[in-house]
């Protein structure tokens, strides 16, 4: 496991945390000690995936971009702040499904997109097209 999994979380993580829709077990669990990533990744894995969808840290994404999990990989490759070299790492994944995630997320570089329009996968395709639908819809309605 990678370095980054023996920080701390810090109280503001924790915040998010609590603000959300997780049980009172498992914030006790949170509070009662500190605890690392690695641990809160022991404990439930899906307390990784919503982080990667919702954190807006560049530093975890990135980070959390090179998870074993293809989900957490995927909602990294979903989140829209995201930051460019990461997507573009993670446009390279050997899992098709990460590789949609980069095609759907709306702050994917269109030169990027560009790239995924060549992928073997049919469905990255698709979402690259709908993707740049979306934008091209989206210009012409502000005008």
């Amino acid at each position: 496991m990678s370095d980054w999994l023996s920080n701390v979380l810090g109280d503001d993580l924790i915040t998010v945390y609590e603000g959300l829709y997780f049980t009172e077990d498992a914030l006790i669990w949170l509070r009662e000690k500190r605890r690392t990533f690695a641990e809160l990744r022991a404990e439930e894995i899906d307390w990784l995936r919503w982080m990667a969808a919702t954190v807006r840290d560049e530093d975890i994404l990135k980070n959390l971009s090179e998870d074993p999990d293809t989900d957490v990989r995927m909602w990294v490759a979903c989140n829209p702040v995201t930051p460019e070299p990461t997507l573009e790492k993670l446009a390279e994944d050997p899992i098709a499904f990460v590789r949609r995630g980069v095609a759907q997320n709306r702050s994917t570089p269109i030169p990027l997109l560009m790239r995924l329009n060549d992928d073997a996968d049919v469905m990255v395709r698709i979402l690259v097209s709908r993707n740049r639908k979306h934008r091209v819809h989206l210009r012409g309605s502000s005008h």
